[in-house]
């Protein structure tokens, strides 16, 4: 892998998402881990209490997060049951292709240029990277104990993977393709996001009321945010001011000013939210609500839930198509 062309790739993709201006989603994809189902929302109207289930999918067992290519033109699905990644084209929602990884692959995140996708496989305990245009494994990297969410740093030279159940967030360079540290300890870390500069990365926990803030260039834990609630996701603002982050134990997601750091606000929403994800002009903040079986859909002006959307059972992950 070419660490120009990851660098270069990533500068071109980040000023051409700048550039868009007001993005809009035209199809939400949700995995319903119970029913071994993926639903597919048409989202293309304003008002979100109008959008509707396309279809659901049967896909493979226990699928666990749809991620969709920055260029549109993939969508990925971990198969945790099946130990799969079912490839589809968002034009058609037609499957083209099933990867095999490890044992029991989650999480997924796409490069900025939407060539290469970083994959955990938890129970392989490996980040497995993916050829996107040939739908192919690359690489696998050891890792540790249930590597959970991976990040992947502004400048593409860095990963950041949650450790869960190891207390520790583990450091990969995906250029050498390796392993470089763990940092820790961290109460059950699952989702780390770095903010827009790459100098400070924010990581969630489930095993305390903290919202861990890392040094990117020491590879310390800087500073703790106390959130009085564990948290689970996160995703930040595109101007990098805002970060959300979900409690599946408190049901709500909340509200963090980066400048500040200190938690602003609360939204509730449905019971045990999960992920929460946020579209690319802003406006909305989306949250996967496992125990109520629905999607949230926060309008992020208002700091309140625009609408509530029934899907499958067992909600786990979301992905964005957009314009």
């Amino acid at each position: 892998m070419n660490r120009r062309i990851i660098v270069v790739g990533f500068l071109v993709a980040f000023f051409s998402l700048v550039g868009t201006g007001k993005a809009s989603a035209v199809k939400l994809y949700v995995t319903n881990i119970s029913d071994n189902s993926l639903s597919i929302i048409d989202a293309e109207r304003k008002d979100p209490k109008e959008w509707t289930i396309i279809s659901t999918i049967s896909v493979g067992k226990m699928p666990h997060v749809p991620a969709v290519s920055p260029n549109g033109k993939k969508l990925y699905v971990t198969m945790a049951g099946s130990d799969e990644v079912w490839v589809f084209d968002p034009a058609t929602d037609k499957l083209l292709k099933k990867i095999t990884l490890g044992v029991k692959p989650t999480h997924i995140i796409f490069s900025p240029d939407s060539q290469y996708a970083f994959i955990s496989v938890e129970t392989s305990q490996e980040l497995a990277i993916v050829d996107v245009a040939a739908d192919s494994v690359l690489a696998k990297i050891p890792i540790g104990l249930e590597p959970h969410v991976p990040a992947l740093s502004p400048d593409g030279k860095l990963i950041y993977v949650g450790g869960g159940p190891g207390n520790v967030l583990f450091a990969v360079d995906p250029l050498a393709r390796k392993m470089t540290g763990k940092i820790g300890p961290l109460p059950v870390p699952h989702v780390p996001v770095f903010d827009v500069d790459g100098k400070t990365a924010y990581v969630t926990g489930r095993g305390s009321n903290d919202l861990n803030l890392i040094n990117v260039q020491t590879g310390k834990i800087a500073s703790k945010i106390d959130l009085g609630f564990n948290s689970h996701g996160s995703t930040l603002t595109a101007d990098g001011r805002t970060l959300y982050v979900s409690s599946e134990a408190a049901n709500v997601v909340g509200i963090i000013d980066t400048q500040s750091q200190k938690l602003v606000d609360k939204v509730p929403v449905g019971e045990f939210p999960h992920l929460v994800k946020l579209s690319r002009d802003g406006r909305f903040a989306f949250t996967t609500n496992m125990k109520a079986n629905t999607i949230s859909v926060i309008d992020a002006a208002e700091k309140k839930v625009a609408a509530s959307l029934k899907v499958g059972n067992g909600p786990g992950g979301i992905a964005i198509l957009e314009k």
